[in-house]
């Protein structure tokens, strides 16, 4: 559970298990490389795995960042820890992550899995289902004036009032109580990327395997957003998780880890 420092003089905190393949997991806003707990136990038995803090999340410090300093950073990680090519599992900020390096160096990335996102995550007049970008701003004032606690009332509406009243969420909560507050520059710098950023033509440009994973009931990411890219990505792989948020991983793991095993084993580079 080591540090690295990158040239840009960031000191990235990782976790690295197993042997093998490697999959890379990349968390979300809001959250840290932690939140992977059920597929770092799973996978690391038959795989190399490794997560890592976004910048200003759990232990990796911060230092404003643009997408594509954040995307350069980690693929210098990669490339000194020897990791690629590799498997990409991004969940919601941490699929635009993937696109971003997928888009600077393409050769890193063998397969991609996208969980509860996709190239764009704010509403435009072509994206109808995207999150509304007042809904976004409302968000960054409340961090002035709310912060931390706002960060978990964000996290409890990423789930369905059946997922909070589960047991899995409250053991959930209780490791939420020991995890280390994301800093609030940070947390204002990745809604301003998520507002701003568009990498659809990416997306459509990839020819590695794909595979996405997502919440019937998830509201960053609704399911008709997902359903659109059948057509624009013909051979891309869909899995959805009946009554679901925001994260099948931490609902449903088993299920979970069972579909992204499934494709591990079934899909090769094109």
């Amino acid at each position: 559970m080591p540090y690295i420092t990158t040239k840009s003089g960031m000191q990235w905190y990782y976790d690295i298990e197993g042997e093998g393949q490697t999959i890379f997991f990349i968390h979300g806003w809001g959250v840290n490389r932690l939140i992977w707990r059920q597929q770092f136990k799973y996978f690391s038995q038959a795989y190399k795995v490794m997560a890592l803090d976004l910048p200003g999340h759990g232990n990796t410090t911060w230092q404003p960042m643009t997408l594509s300093e954040t995307a350069l950073s980690i693929i210098e990680i990669l490339n000194q820890l020897n990791l690629v090519p590799l498997t990409i599992v991004g969940s919601s900020f941490g699929g635009l992550v993937g696109l971003k390096i997928f888009e600077i160096a393409p050769p890193v990335i063998a397969r991609f899995v996208f969980v509860g996102t996709q190239a764009k995550l704010s509403f435009s007049k072509d994206n109808p289902y995207g999150m509304d970008v007042q809904r976004m701003r409302k968000l960054s004032q409340q961090l002035e004036t709310d912060y931390p606690a706002i960060i978990n009332i964000f996290f409890r509406s990423l789930f369905t009032k059946e997922e909070r009243k589960s047991r899995r969420f409250k053991w959930l909560q209780t490791f939420r109580k020991t995890d280390k507050i994301p800093e609030r520059e940070a947390l204002l710098n990745l809604l301003d990327i998520l507002e701003k950023e568009d990498l659809r033509e990416v997306l459509y440009r990839i020819d590695v395997p794909i595979q996405f994973i997502s919440g019937t009931e998830d509201n960053i990411c609704p399911w008709v957003m997902i359903s659109d890219l059948k057509e624009k990505l013909p051979s891309a792989r869909f899995a959805w998780f009946n009554d679901c948020g925001h994260f099948p991983f931490l609902s449903k793991p088993h299920e979970f880890n069972c579909v992204l095993e499934e494709f591990l084993k079934t899909s090769s580079k094109h």
